[in-house]
């Protein structure tokens, strides 16, 4: 198996798939009393490979039925296989929707919630607030449900992020709300005229995201929010024409590559970065390229939000994405403005071969002790930056592996200055690697998380350990 980016495999000695709860609640209590591994996996998007374990896995794919809409209430119950884009599609049946989501849909719906994702919009949290109740079965207290208030609250605030170590998530409602249109706008900006815009866009717009042009002075910004009546949208420019640096700079660079009538932007890049992809001189032409797509790209479209928010993700890679605090929604500190100022300035003054782009997006806190984003204090805001290197070719794979881990450690050291944290689903061994580096790692997630009470909740409900895996007990080591 491996995971979705396919920087991470495992050959499994076996992986169960159970069909009903009363499969499952089997199943959890076998392999407790054998001891086996029964790591829970989802559809195996995360790109640190957090749901992979050889010695055994659990897949809900079997239990992926949506159970329950309540119109009233606006809610939806759901087996915890279901995809987002399932959900999604049941919803609008009943004209509502899921209040957030990330780039892509195709997660299940547990594993989704039990990393905290996010989507982006500092007014809106991380997906695990969109949980209301829960059903979780485990070895050591058998199927617990628990929900948001009542006798289980406080418990159900650690199960909802447990990285899948505390149970086996069965089943989650979660709160909707009624559909809706965004009218989204995309421009480019420098970094000194969006120091004096950014506050402002952070209070007034639903959803902001900024891309961020390694070796240019280009910010590209998307924003959008519900769209006012009768509004229109400025059109973009016809994607031939969006896409004609990228074309030059590629039949400049490669006379003989073919006909190239209908690439899009991602084809045209990963072709492009393919050349030489090491090189911070050509990934810096590569990017100069970009960053005119950018500014011919500017406009505007007003279409569903599940149309909007999704976005293209580009080609395989390797990511390394953070969480840190910058201030409240009434007063953002700037810290986010800040840290992604410093690590370009660190990129281009070390010539690290940084590809586009460089992806900032917000969240309103959690009140899930054990999300990044978590806080005590209501209108916290954090900002969520990740780093990538393309996974262009077999050949140059180990070489870009190498410099990707030199380049996401310098992400880290600043993460570290900043006071954040990692995205569950992104943090990875490979990176912090050697005894200093994961001692690092160890003392930021102790600082950051009540990792004592997490460990006694885990062994409470896991006695024998059986959804741990080597990520999970290594980084939550006390």
């Amino acid at each position: 198996m491996s995971n979705w980016s396919g920087t991470h495999q495992v050959t499994a000695e076996c992986v169960f798939a159970p069909e009903s709860r009363q499969d499952l609640e089997k199943l959890v209590g076998w392999a407790s009393g054998a001891r086996r591994k029964l790591r829970p996996i989802g559809t195996g998007l995360s790109p640190n490979g957090l749901a992979l374990d050889p010695r055994g896995m659990l897949s809900m794919s079997q239990m992926d039925k949506v159970l329950h809409v309540d119109e009233k209430e606006q809610t939806i119950t759901v087996e915890a296989g279901a995809r987002v884009s399932q959900i999604l599609e049941e919803l609008q049946k009943y004209d509502l929707t899921l209040e957030n989501f990330s780039s892509i849909t195709e997660q299940q719906i547990a594993g989704w919630t039990q990393t905290s994702a996010h989507g982006t919009g500092a007014r809106i949290p991380t997906v695990d607030e969109m949980v209301t109740r829960m059903s979780l079965v485990t070895p050591g207290r058998g199927t617990l449900e628990l929900s948001k208030t009542g006798p289980t609250a406080d418990l159900f605030r650690w199960a909802r992020v447990g990285l899948g170590t505390l149970g086996v998530v069965a089943d989650v409602t979660l709160k909707c709300i009624p559909k809706y249109a965004l009218h989204e706008r995309t421009y480019c900006t420098t970094v000194e005229e969006l120091r004096k815009d950014h506050e402002r866009l952070l209070q007034t717009y639903r959803h902001v995201r900024y891309m961020w042009v390694p070796y240019t002075d280009t910010v590209v910004v998307v924003v959008s929010d519900v769209p006012e009546e009768g509004a229109v949208a400025k059109d973009q420019l016809p994607e031939a024409e969006r896409v004609k640096p990228l074309r030059d700079l590629l039949e400049e660079l490669k006379p003989d590559c073919g006909n190239l009538d209908g690439d899009n932007f991602a084809q045209l890049r990963e072709k492009l970065l393919v050349l030489d992809p090491l090189n911070p001189k050509h990934v810096a032409r590569v990017n100069q390229a970009e960053a005119e797509f950018w500014k011919r790209s500017e406009g505007e479209r007003i279409a569903n939000s599940t149309d909007i928010l999704g976005f293209e993700c580009g080609g395989v890679q390797w990511v390394l994405e953070n969480c840190f605090p910058c201030g409240n929604i009434d007063k953002p500190t700037m810290a986010d403005i800040d840290y992604v100022v410093e690590i370009k300035r660190i990129i281009e003054e070390e010539g690290i071969a940084a590809a586009s782009p460089i992806e900032q997006r917000w969240t309103s806190r959690s009140t899930s002790p054990m999300s990044p984003a978590y806080s005590a204090r209501e209108g916290d805001i954090f900002s969520w930056v990740g780093v990538i290197m393309y996974i262009t070719d077999e050949e140059n794979a180990p070489a870009i592996r190498e410099k990707f881990r030199e380049y996401a450690m310098r992400h880290a050291d600043l993460t570290f200055k900043y006071g954040g944290t990692f995205h569950w689903a992104k943090v990875d061994l490979n990176f912090h690697g050697g005894a200093g580096r994961l001692r690092e790692l160890r003392r930021n997630l102790q600082q950051r998380f009540d990792l004592a009470r997490f460990q006694e909740i885990r062994r409470s409900l896991d006695p024998n350990n059986i959804f741990g895996n080597r990520l999970t007990d290594h980084a939550l080591r006390l």
